[in-house]
């Protein structure tokens, strides 16, 4: 199982470049049905404006149909009291996004899919680019 922040679940779905090898993998795997992507509330609500200011060639609509397409293997999952206490524990990550993204990660012992290398250097999480 994978959690991904927001910039890694967008460049898979508008095939960039920029997203790294094992990334692509585990997109890969969960398109195939053999893994489980979750992508936190937060991550769909930085899409919204990111697909809002046009930062990429992608619709928030796009986001909303590769939901619908695998509803088993992308899963969403909300800002609940267990992931505030976690972020409440890991101070270094001043970006309130990120701390929510990477304590998502640690509530479900899941590898965190992400190029944010301030998340990567923390070791909070594992993590895959």
């Amino acid at each position: 199982m994978y959690v991904t922040d927001t910039h890694a679940f967008l460049w898979f779905l508008s095939e960039d470049r920029r997203l790294g090898k094992e990334a692509n993998k585990a997109f890969v795997s969960c398109d195939n049905g053999t893994d489980i992507i979750v992508i936190p509330t937060i991550a769909l609500m930085e899409s919204i404006f990111i697909c809002e200011n046009k930062r990429l060639s992608l619709g928030f609509d796009k986001v909303l149909e590769k939901l619908s397409q695998y509803p088993l293997n992308y899963r969403i999952y909300p800002l609940d009291m267990r992931v505030i206490m976690k972020c409440k524990d890991i101070p270094e990550l001043r970006d309130p996004h990120d701390r929510i993204i990477t304590a998502t990660s640690i509530t479900l012992n899941a590898t965190l899919i992400t190029k944010d290398k301030i998340i990567q250097d923390s070791k909070l999480v594992n993590t895959i680019w």
